[in-house]
């Protein structure tokens, strides 16, 4: 691991709280942990909190994708390793992966682009740093698979609307949910969108799968996800989520949401997931059922 990943950027374990319904670690708190490395690795890189002072700026993630390849269940010992990519201007590709802290199995694989931006302007930073890039080329464990560099889906809650996003989140951010600077923490807009899934799956699934999930037999889990984020949400902001289905196959769904600020109308965030049925008993995907296609089929997006 450390042949490959030069840096130990984070160390901790599977706690129970941040477990969900799956029994197993929930997608923000994957995030949030990587957060935390992203950190240290950027103050491998140079760019420690105290330089980052000077310069009265910040990391800011662009997008991120993440490749699942296991879970990572309670009580499991976890370290986090990263190595740069690429660095432009005041950009930085980053490569993370997170593992068993004792075993070395892999479970999850991140490129992360972060931004170096001024916390006035949220502009890009300009610094003259003799940061050393590396050749680094990332594994064939941790290129994106399917899910690539997306536009803007949409411009507007109302266009969203008209291509069949349906409304599964709805809130205010508060305050404890914010960093020192007001705005809110990265790993919670993940948060809210998986908050958000239960509304949406409500949609698509039947009666007899809705008991299936409550009697802890039948869940789900995502293997590939990418996040572009094109503006922040800042304490008391109200948002909205928008979900839909982009396509699926008879085991797997894409699925899009959407984070609008209701007060200036801004397209916040865009996250996309490859998902599967998941049975909680063997730990393994399982195919939709014809109920569950035919429903999909009904709600899927327009274009």
């Amino acid at each position: 691991m450390t042949e490959i990943l030069p840096y130990v950027i984070h160390r901790s374990s599977v706690n129970a709280w941040e477990c969900d319904e799956n029994g197993h670690l929930n997608v923000r708190h994957f995030i949030g942990k990587n957060y935390q490395g992203l950190i240290h690795l950027l103050a491998e890189l140079g760019l420690t909190p105290q330089v980052l002072r000077e310069l009265s700026a910040e990391p800011q993630v662009v997008n991120q994708h993440i490749r699942f390849h296991r879970e990572a269940r309670q009580g499991m010992p976890i370290t986090i390793c990263g190595q740069v990519v690429e660095r432009r201007k005041s950009r930085f590709a980053l490569y993370t992966e997170l593992r068993h802290g004792k075993e070395n199995t892999l479970f999850t694989a991140f490129n992360s682009e972060v931004d170096i931006v001024e916390l006035k302007t949220r502009r890009p930073c300009n610094f003259d740093l003799n940061i050393d890039v590396s050749s680094f080329k990332v594994p064939e464990h941790g290129i994106a698979r399917s899910l690539l560099h997306d536009d803007v889906p949409v411009t507007s809650v109302e266009e969203a609307l008209e291509l069949g996003y349906v409304e599964t989140g709805r809130g205010t951010v508060m305050a404890e949910e914010c960093d020192e600077h007001g705005c809110l923490a990265f790993y919670q807009y993940a948060a809210r969108i998986a908050d958000a899934i239960p509304n949406f799956m409500s949609t698509i699934q039947s009666t007899d799968e809705f008991a299936l999930r409550s009697s802890g037999e039948l869940g789900g889990a995502v293997i590939e996800s990418r996040a572009d984020y094109y503006n922040t949400l800042e304490r008391g902001s109200r948002f909205i989520i928008l979900s839909g289905v982009r396509s699926f196959t008879a085991k797997t769904k894409h699925l899009s949401h959407l984070i609008f600020d209701l007060d200036n109308a801004l397209l916040i965030k865009h996250s996309q997931g490859i998902a599967v049925a998941l049975d909680l008993k063997t730990r393994r995907a399982v195919p939709f059922s014809e109920d569950r296609l035919r429903r999909m089929q009904s709600q899927q997006l327009k274009g």
